[in-house]
């Protein structure tokens, strides 16, 4: 019996005794009826944890490097020394194209060059340290450095001597000719012969200086066929940079993805003949929409997982971010670098990234119990004093086991939230508030143990007088 029903039978026994002391007793438990009885609730505390926020994003992966190999010259493939999934290190042999050519091209340069080194009376090593030591130039040809070396070619040094020995007769010549010895002819004969052999020596100079610029080509032919030689073995490329998980160059390993020749195949200058791919460390390329351009950073860690291994995680660091935002997607790219020394990763793949921004954010959390969500509104009721009072602008976070981080402008930092009764709330409802049952308590009983003892016998209906 409630207390308006309560106070309407005693009104109306008042008036059947015709007592009018019962009136205001009446009255009194009518105004008492009116006011709303306490909510029971249940309250858990408002707590404060350090949660990791993190931005969701979706990628590619790609090789650190990804190389197409192809080749400078053009001939026959005579041997092909890799397949597709060989592992391959830098400056090691993928492909031989026939060198038969190329041979005969670098021993006629040879041959050539060699000529010249026999006109200049210079040893083939003598060469090579001189343009070691001067470069090829034109300060080669004519610097003061190579008077030397013509001073010492064969035919220079003849004409050396004869222009020499035209000096000696010339003054020998003109001393006669003082006193009167010689005739005007002969001392015009000895000027003449002197001349002549002056230019006969300037002549053998130029003609020097002239075989040690022909040389000089003959010995960049050489080497150009010498390099023709070797780019007919197609290597492996050498990367200029390693990889931040390696600290050489060498130790980078290339993973063959696709093989474009076969043996015999006639290939052209340029064509592709191999790709290759840098397994170790990955890049991972995944968009991120623009509004969260102010929380992500260089050095930031990044979860990577892929459909493959669903079980596991990858750990991965934000190496570069495009300044720039795609203003048909709204997002920009960012890269990560992760490395995959297991080779559990492959390049090409679809993965998933979580990028960690604030690893220890200071953050509200309460039961998930707490949290009513009715009509598109998502709401919790905080206990001040013996009423409750309504938080309706709350924003849902990170999820927990148990737990959900909540965001609000109203929400005190520490107090009491409802977990039960929320249904009966309104903003200043007064509660009560009920301690939570312990754990021993919610659980049921166990049944009693059956009993092999007969029943007892119905007793038989009453006779019908």
């Amino acid at each position: 019996m409630n207390r308006r029903m309560f106070a309407s039978i005693l009104g109306l026994g008042c008036l059947a005794a015709g007592q009018g002391g019962c009136a205001p007793a009446a009255r009194q438990a009518e105004a008492k009826s009116d006011v709303p009885a306490p909510v029971t609730v249940t309250v858990a505390p408002i707590e404060r944890r350090a949660i990791e926020r993190t931005i969701e994003a979706v990628g590619s992966l790609r090789g650190w490097e990804q190389v197409t190999a192809g080749t400078k010259r053009p001939g026959r493939v005579l041997k092909v020394f890799h397949d597709m999934g060989d592992r391959v290190r830098p400056d090691e042999p993928l492909i031989q194209i026939d060198p038969v050519d190329a041979r005969l091209a670098y021993s006629v340069a040879e041959s050539r060059y060699l000529a010249e080194l026999v006109r200049l009376g210079i040893s083939s090593d003598a060469a090579d340290d001189f343009v070691k030591r001067y470069g090829i130039s034109e300060t080669l040809v004519t610097g003061p450095q190579t008077e030397e070396v013509i001073e010492k070619v064969p035919a220079v040094v003849q004409y050396r001597v004869t222009m020499e020995k035209a000096a000696q007769n010339l003054a020998r010549q003109r001393n006669l000719s003082r006193k009167g010895a010689g005739t005007a002819q002969e001392l015009e004969d000895q000027e003449s012969d002197y001349r002549s052999s002056v230019a006969a020596y300037d002549n053998a100079k130029s003609t020097a200086r002239n075989a040690i610029a022909v040389a000089l080509a003959n010995r960049v032919s050489r080497d150009q066929s010498e390099q023709m030689l070797k780019d007919l073995t197609i290597l492996a490329p050498h990367p200029q940079q390693p990889p931040p998980t390696k600290t050489r160059t060498d130790e980078v390993v290339y993973a063959i993805a696709a093989r474009s020749v076969s043996e015999g195949q006639m290939i052209k200058e340029g064509e592709a003949v191999f790709d290759l791919v840098v397994e170790n460390p990955l890049r991972l390329w995944a968009n991120v929409p623009e509004r969260y351009s102010d929380r992500i950073h260089e050095g930031q860690a990044v979860r990577i997982s892929v459909a493959s291994h669903p079980d596991r995680t990858f750990d991965g660091k934000v190496s570069r971010i495009n300044p720039s935002v795609d203003p048909a997607s709204r997002t920009f790219q960012v890269e990560t670098v992760a490395p995959n020394e297991e080779r559990l990763l492959r390049p090409g793949g679809f993965a998933k990234a979580v990028i960690v921004t604030d690893s220890a954010a200071d953050a509200s959390v309460v039961p998930i119990e707490s949290i009513v969500q009715y009509a598109g509104v998502t709401k919790l009721f905080v206990l001040e004093g013996d009423v409750v009072r309504s938080v309706d602008d709350v924003v849902l976070l990170n999820e927990g086991s148990g737990w959900v981080e909540v965001e609000s402008k109203s929400l005190p930092r520490s107090g009491m939230v409802v977990t039960t009764g929320q249904s009966k709330l309104a903003g200043g409802t007064k509660v009560v508030v009920r301690e939570p049952e312990p754990e021993a308590a919610k659980k049921p009983a166990p049944a009693a143990a059956p009993t092999s003892a007969p029943k007892p016998a119905a007793e038989p209906p009453p006779a019908v007088k």
